[in-house]
This record gives C-alpha cells, sequence and structure tokens, in this order.
C-alpha cells in the first residue's frame, strides 16, 4: 500500500502479486495505457472477457456502477478486472469521498480495479486532488507516471527502433525527440514511421528524420524564433502564415516565441554569473528541454540587456492585444515579429 513506480509495478505483474486497487495518474499518456493492457492480458483469460473484463467511463457511470462490478466474481479467470476511466477525483465531495473510502478499506480479493486518470489531472500540489493521491497511496496503491528523462526516452526510441529491425543513434534518437516532443506515443509512431522509410537492417538517420517526422507545434515555433533571431523575418511570416493556415492557436504561438527570448534572458543571466548555461534548469522546468537553454546561449552574447528590454516591452504590449482587443491574432504576431526584428538588428 504506497505510491509506487513504474518499475514496482512491472515486477508485481511480473510476480502476479497485485494490490486489489490501483490509481494510474500522472504525464505520461502512453505508460497508463500499456500497463492497462499489461495487466488485462497477464490476468484475464481470453474469451472470459464479457464476465471478467468491466470498463466505465466517468462522463456516462457512477461509482456505484464500479463497486458493484468489483464485487463480481471471475468467471475463468483468477480476477475480474474493473477499468474506471477519468472519473472525477479531482472535484469529490464530502459524500464521494466516503464512498470511495470505504471501498478501499472493504476491496474484494477476487478483483483488480484500476482508476485510469486520462484527460483529468491529479497533481500532489493541488489539495483537492492531493486527497485522492493520498487515499490511495494509504490504502491502494497510486502510481505517478511521469514522463522518461531525456536518457530514458532516448534509450527508449532506440530500443523500439531495433524492435523495428533498425539501428538508431544517440544523436539522431535526440534529434527526433528535439522536433517531435517527449510524448511515447508520439515518439513510437515517427520511429515506426521512419523505420519503414528506412528500411528494415538499415539505420535510421537525421535525413530520414527530416523527410518523414512531424514536427510539434513548440518545434515549429521554435524555428520560427530561430528565423527572427537569425535576422531573416521573411521567413518567420511565411512559417507564421502556414501555422495559422493550419489552425493553430495565435496565443499559442505566442507562449513559444516569448519562451524562446526567456531561454535567451535566462542563459545570459547564468552566465554572466559565472555558471554554465544550464544553471537555470535546476529551477525552472527545462525537463527533456535542456536544449532550449544550449540554445539561447548561443543568441545571448548577440543581444545586450537593453535589446532584450525592448523585445519583452513588445511581448507585453502583444500580450494585451491577443488577450483584450478584437484584432486578428496573426496581425498580432505580424507586428510582434516585425519590432522584434528591428529591435535586434540594431
Amino acid at each position: 500500500m504506497a505510491l509506487i513506480h513504474e518499475e514496482d509495478l512491472k515486477k508485481q505483474i511480473k510476480d502476479g502479486q497485485m494490490n486489489n486497487c490501483y490509481l494510474f495518474f500522472g504525464d505520461e499518456e502512453y505508460l497508463k495505457q500499456f500497463y492497462i493492457k499489461k495487466i488485462c492480458s497477464k490476468f484475464v483469460v481470453p474469451g472470459s472477457e464479457t464476465f471478467s473484463l468491466r470498463k466505465f467511463d466517468g462522463k456516462d457511470n457512477t461509482f456505484d456502477d464500479i463497486f458493484e462490478a468489483a464485487q463480481s466474481m471471475p468467471f475463468m479467470s483468477d480476477y475480474c478486472v474493473v477499468i474506471a476511466h477519468d472519473f472525477p477525483l479531482d472535484s469529490l465531495n464530502a459524500e464521494q469521498k466516503e464512498q470511495i473510502t470505504d471501498f478501499l478499506d472493504n476491496q474484494p480479493d477476487t478483483s483488480i480495479t484500476i482508476f485510469w486518470m486520462d484527460s483529468i489531472d491529479l497533481s500532489p500540489k493541488n489539495p483537492k486532488q492531493k486527497w485522492a493521491i493520498d487515499i490511495f497511496s494509504k490504502k491502494a496503491a497510486a502510481v505517478d507516471f511521469q514522463k522518461y528523462t531525456r536518457s530514458g526516452l532516448c534509450k527508449t526510441v532506440i530500443g523500439y527502433a531495433a524492435k523495428q529491425g533498425c539501428q538508431m543513434s544517440s544523436a539522431t534518437a535526440n534529434y527526433l525527440i528535439d522536433i517531435s516532443g517527449d510524448s511515447l506515443n508520439v515518439l513510437f509512431n515517427e520511429t515506426q514511421k521512419a523505420a519503414s522509410f528506412a528500411g528494415q537492417g538499415n539505420e535510421i538517420t537525421k535525413s530520414h528524420i527530416d523527410e518523414i517526422a512531424v514536427r510539434s507545434l513548440e518545434a515549429k515555433v521554435y524555428d520560427l524564433s530561430k528565423f527572427i533571431l537569425n535576422g531573416n523575418p521573411r521567413n518567420a511570416l511565411e512559417l507564421l502564415h502556414t501555422l495559422m493556415q493550419n489552425k493553430a492557436e495565435p496565443i499559442d504561438v505566442f507562449a513559444v516565441i516569448l519562451m524562446s527570448f526567456v531561454d535567451i534572458y535566462r542563459a545570459k543571466t547564468a552566465l554572466s554569473g559565472g555558471e554554465n548555461a544550464n544553471y537555470p534548469a535546476k529551477f525552472f522546468d527545462y525537463k527533456n528541454k535542456e536544449f532550449r537553454l544550449t540554445n539561447g546561449a548561443k543568441f545571448a552574447a548577440k543581444l545586450s540587456d537593453a535589446q532584450l528590454r525592448d523585445c519583452f516591452d513588445c511581448f507585453s504590449e502583444s500580450d494585451r492585444l491577443l488577450k483584450s482587443t478584437a484584432q486578428s491574432g496573426e496581425m498580432v504576431l505580424e507586428r510582434l515579429i516585425v519590432k522584434l526584428s528591428l529591435i535586434l538588428a540594431r
């Protein structure tokens, strides 16, 4: 009965020593789905799914439906597995808390119930949500599926490429992560596409990634930011137009451009204080994105404090216009790109 990690859960499944109730939460969606499938395949005998595998959704079902299903006797299987998808553990009233507590105090030995938080986020920093994490940790098992570290992602992607019959270097794996993000679902999909393109038995290279990989919105906007920082406003405006045609939200594009300048400011401040450019990662969330500070350091020396102040004044004005006026978001961003380019050209 505890807050456990992926390795603990993996061992429990392998040994067949399961808790009777789990809370699956955290940022990495692929891992939650992967272990639900693994538990079902391990403990539900094929052909007995109608009786031994029950699935419920918080939009259509109640807690009573889950509790009743958990009391069901398994047929042909050792356990009845109950999947409770997106039940509102983030906003329980007093009566529901009492229901949950009573259920956890009297868990049937013949069932494994999994409360799967998919689109609902649970955070131990939020008092209302922390209650759910604490009660499951105390009376059942709570598994926090966090995104892998950069090294863990790199190792996993290389291993997945090998399963597709291809080799991939660490440099190529890191490049794929940079442009596609740190979601395992996305990375596996892009690796599979790259492997098909490269051909079985061949090495997946950076050129293969460039040919087929879908760049995340963040990666695309960072490309836009690089155009601005490298004194190429025309390409920046053309890329902005493409993003808008693809229905990108102006406020999301604005946020990424702003963060690229924040990265420069943080890297510049760290370097001026005698630290390395990645020093701010100790205080801010740069998990799997340390390269942003490294990139920021490349521009830090080129920009004066006065230029950065003027840039942030432009961001402040654009933020106000995006949030409080009826002006076209694309037009606001176009003006921002031009103003930033003029400041950087001084």
